[in-house]
């Protein structure tokens, strides 16, 4: 099957999602990765530019940092610091309100990173994170990274382009977009998170890229679909159940946040803006990069 043929056999575009996204914020070269804090600044990167943004409540765009290299996704952490994975810098970063930036880790068993992409931190303050590099044909990995100890492992291996990662609530599953693969992973969680199990396919897409990916609250995977203009659902048992147009083709990831965090926020290449809508119902607090 095309892709061309998938988008018409997919599920009614709007379906469950009557609500219109809002545009938050025009003018944002290449934008990626959001995470959203609980005054509702939003945090996200701009890749090509090198810059880590804030767009305040007021749609006011304001630098926070400046990488030098090629910032990929932003976590938010308690202490109001960001986590940040830059691809060409080959390192996880961490940043000050103030924008100061260090390095948390930028090697894994002796070996350079490849080049970090997305990340969350998930059970035990141990971070997760996929680093693809920059060649979409290569093989990349999924990392854990202990911010504690400061260990970092090799979760999984080979993967064609790893994106998009998050975790399920209840801390038993990980779920990483191969974007290359145009697919969706799903790997058990063992050692209380500091290893996975096999995993299996939890949805294979047929032309599609996955890039970005969140969870709801009933455990819906919403899938940021680069080059298609839309957001696929995913149901808890991988079934593509409606898709939600984005307004550009290229829509590159989302994060839940908001006051009772059921505020859908998009970053959107092809429109250089950050958008936002109401979702139908409250997005997953566990694991999400930004604070609840």
């Amino acid at each position: 099957m095309s892709p061309d043929q998938e988008l018409e056999n997919s599920p009614e575009i709007g379906a469950a999602v009557p609500a219109p996204w809002t545009v938050l914020a025009f003018g944002i070269v290449s934008p990626e990765g959001p995470a959203v804090d609980r005054s509702g600044n939003v945090f996200l990167v701009s890749r090509w530019t090198g810059r880590v943004v804030k767009v305040d409540a007021s749609g006011q765009i304001s630098d926070v940092v400046h990488t030098r290299g090629k910032p990929q996704s932003v976590a938010l952490l308690e202490s109001g610091d960001l986590l940040l994975a830059d691809s060409v810098n080959r390192a996880l970063c961490r940043v000050t309100p103030d924008g100061r930036l260090t390095t948390v880790a930028d090697c894994v068993d002796g070996r350079p990173l490849l080049g970090p992409n997305d990340l969350l931190v998930g059970p035990n303050n141990l971070v997760y994170m996929t680093d693809p590099g920059l060649d979409l044909e290569a093989p990349g990995q999924v990392l854990m990274i202990d911010l504690g100890d400061g260990e970092a492992r090799v979760l999984a291996e080979d993967l064609q382009f790893p994106n998009g990662i998050t975790a399920s609530a209840d801390a038993q599953w990980l779920f990483v977009a191969e974007s290359s693969g145009h697919r969706v992973w799903r790997y058990p969680f063992r050692d209380a998170g500091r290893s996975i199990g096999d995993g299996q396919i939890f949805h294979q897409f047929d032309g599609h890229a996955p890039d970005g990916i969140a969870l709801d609250a009933d455990a819906n995977l919403l899938v940021a679909l680069c080059g298609a203009g839309m957001l696929a659902v995913l149901s808890p048992a991988g079934e593509w159940i409606d898709s939600v147009p984005t307004g550009g083709l290229k829509c590159t990831n989302c994060v839940f946040g908001g006051a009772d965090f059921q505020t859908l926020y998009l970053t959107e290449d092809h429109q250089q803006a950050l958008l936002c809508m109401r979702w139908i119902r409250p997005g997953q607090r566990q694991f999400s990069r930004s604070l609840c």
